[in-house]
């Protein structure tokens, strides 16, 4: 790594040097400087672990040796008053780590990224899997088993979506408005304004979902003129939450905010227009399958019921109410091209939402290369596939029309392929390519792996312009201005988790049958905790934090109190409060509405309980967001320091 003025930064090549390319990289043997490629499969390569030095007049250091560094820049009893663990703790669990090896593995999902500094959180968990020779390694560290490609873009896939088949598409230009995959020293902005940028920029990521709105409220880099919600509730789901709604019900903002629901929601009883959606359990979808599966999986989603909405006409055809009909709809009263007969091309139609998923399954059932296809289904399967679906009406099921669908340019028809794979629900590799692989994983990244990442050195704080760390560091809870955030008058930790009964807000205490467990949440603390603040079982208290009184404002005259009972176990950390997530709804079903005239009672269950969102943290200099990880891009969900009110 080459040592800068201001640290570390480039990987030094072998080009820098006078020894090859620039995709040749410097290792050294003994001392002495070695190019390598790092993707030759034929030829290892052995370096020096430890080098502190200069090749050719250039300062450089062993990522290596920059890692030892700094697990040595603090003593163990000062990384122990850091973590809360104690030294025998970490000495006798990374014994337990270093005894397995390769069958030793650290793992993180979510909880350790949604941090102000939840990017070098996961890179900390990966480099212990690194430290261990575990990647691709069964029992190790994997990428997962991999899936199949929808979108049409693989050798021998019969319906090229991703590229070909939409006529006269108009390509994106510009920036996001939540600026993401974009670096802010690359554009006019910075040109003009330097740093500090006047909101954070996201580079090395993408769904930075809570920047849309505030980013739109402070018109950066632009304003916006209408707004589609759809499969999301940021107003109450968000961290901060609470700060997105004065924007939802500002017109000057948002003149035109519509939302796509199943339910009239915490942010979509904001909209000016509502069109019903689907649920799950009604729609289409190819949602991908997570790392943890170590052979290719491509789930499909597809429709069990009839969903309970409205059947409407567009393009002629009925259909049932959801996001898919609503552009369908809009494109034709509109003459969008790309939509309608022939929207695909010559005898290829989109006036159905199943034109579209029948093309993306007929390319899962092609298979990412030629001669991977799925088998043709039998007539059995034919006749259990027609069986199965004789339930649902003909504008959720039309298999004539959904055939049609499947035939591609050529007149080849993947009709009968496409029902092999949704009789499966998807498709699914042979697991025993997984029993036969060895003691190797059958999916491996093959590619090199780094202790240090160049990238992330080579990109800048969008606010102070120092240079970000290569490695996973330990940092603070900090603001957008990169300085640690005080929250001394705030004693208590602030987490969340889902009950086992439920998971997202679709759930408890919405599902009356599961609620039959657990009728609402409550604020869980530590006994000796509880005791030390004079609190007690049952007791109702108010949570506040350093930006939040401890209420919700609905901006209609409203305030809900973020109010509980305390739970006092225990299994919980001292000093850490943990509120469940789901509960404390005001809308989505809650209270009493009047919908074309008809009163729609509300059910006083779904407000049970509460919603600990609106007291987490929002950044000190932005104000209207939460305290955000300025590289991986997540929302500060574990960050905030609260302390209870007895009410």
């Amino acid at each position: 790594v080459r040592i800068e003025k201001d640290g570390p930064g480039k990987l030094l090549r072998a080009k820098d040097i006078g020894m090859g390319d620039e995709h040749h990289f410097i290792t050294t043997r003994n001392g002495k400087p070695v190019a390598f490629d790092a993707n030759d499969d034929k030829n290892a390569v052995e370096g020096d672990l430890f080098f502190s030095g200069e090749i050719k007049g250039i300062k450089v250091k062993s990522a290596f040796q920059l890692l030892k560094e700094y697990a040595n820049s603090r003593t163990l009893a000062q990384w122990s008053k850091e973590c809360g663990i104690a030294e025998d703790d970490i000495i006798e669990l990374a014994r337990e780590f270093a005894k397995h090896g390769k069958k030793s593995v650290a793992e993180m999902y979510r909880g350790p990224v949604q941090h102000t500094s939840g990017y070098y959180n996961g890179q900390a968990v990966i480099t212990l899997n690194m430290l261990v020779g575990n990647a691709d390694w069964k029992g190790g560290l994997s990428v997962g088993g991999g899936h199949w490609h929808e979108d049409g873009s693989k050798p021998g896939q019969p319906f090229n979506i991703a590229k070909k088949m939409h006529p006269n598409k108009m390509k994106e230009f510009g920036f996001r408005i939540n600026r993401e995959k974009d670096h802010y020293e690359k554009t006019s902005l910075f040109r003009q304004d330097g740093y500090p940028a006047k909101r954070p920029w996201f580079p090395h990521t993408s769904n930075v979902y809570q920047e849309i709105i505030p980013s739109i409220a402070d018109g950066y880099p632009y304003g916006a003129k209408a707004l589609l919600l759809n499969k999301g509730t940021p107003a109450f789901a968000s961290p901060a939450a609470d700060k997105i709604i004065g924007t939802l019900v500002d017109v000057e903002k948002i003149p035109l905010l519509m939302a796509c629901d199943i339910v009239v929601g915490e942010t979509s009883m904001y909209a000016d227009y509502i069109f019903p959606d689907s649920a799950i359990w009604e729609r289409w979808g190819t949602p991908h399958t997570t790392p943890a599966c170590p052979v290719a999986q491509s789930k499909v989603r597809q429709p069990t019921i009839d969903p309970m909405v409205e059947t409407v006409k567009v393009y002629g055809r009925e259909m049932k109410l959801c996001l898919e009909t609503v552009m369908l709809g809009i494109a034709e009263k509109m003459g969008l091209p790309g939509y309608g007969p022939d929207g695909f091309g010559p005898g290829m139609d989109l006036t159905h939402p199943a034109d579209f998923f029948m093309k993306f399954i007929a390319n899962l059932a092609a298979g990412d290369k030629p001669g991977h296809a799925v088998p043709e289904a039998t007539q059995e399967e034919i006749r259990v596939f027609t069986k199965a679906r004789n339930h649902l009406s003909k504008a959720v099921f039309d298999p004539d029309a959904f055939a049609k669908a499947c035939v591609d340019a050529n007149g080849n028809n993947w009709w009968t392929r496409v029902i092999h794979v949704l009789n499966r629900g998807g498709r699914f590799e042979d697991f025993t390519k997984y029993l036969g692989s060895g003691d190797k994983l059958p999916h491996r990244f093959k590619k090199q792996f780094n202790f240090y990442c160049e990238n992330v050195a080579m990109s800048r704080h969008p606010y102070t312009g120092e240079r970000f760390s290569g490695l996973g560091l330990y940092l603070p809870v900090m603001g957008y201005d990169g300085k640690p955030v005080n929250q001394s008058n705030y004693p208590l930790s602030l987490i969340s988790f889902k009950e086992i009964q439920g998971g997202q807000s679709r759930t408890l205490p919405n599902n009356y049958w599961l609620s039959a467990t657990i009728q609402e949440n409550g604020i869980i603390i530590n006994k000796a905790t509880a005791r030390e603040m004079g609190l007690h079982d049952g007791q109702h208290v108010r949570m506040l934090s350093g930006t939040s009184d401890g209420f919700w404002d609905l901006k209609n005259g409203e305030k809900i109190p973020v109010e509980g009972k305390v739970i006092a176990v225990e299994g919980m950390r001292p000093d850490v409060v943990a509120v469940c997530w789901s509960f404390g709804h005001w809308a989505y079903g809650s209270q009493d509405m009047t919908v074309d005239g008809v009163a729609v009672k509300g059910d006083p269950r779904r407000r049970a309980g509460l919603c600990p969102n609106a007291v987490m943290l929002a950044d000190p200099v932005l104000k209207n967001v939460s305290l955000e990880d300025l590289i991986g891009g997540s929302a500060s969900y574990f960050d905030t320091k609260v302390k209870l009110v007895a009410v």
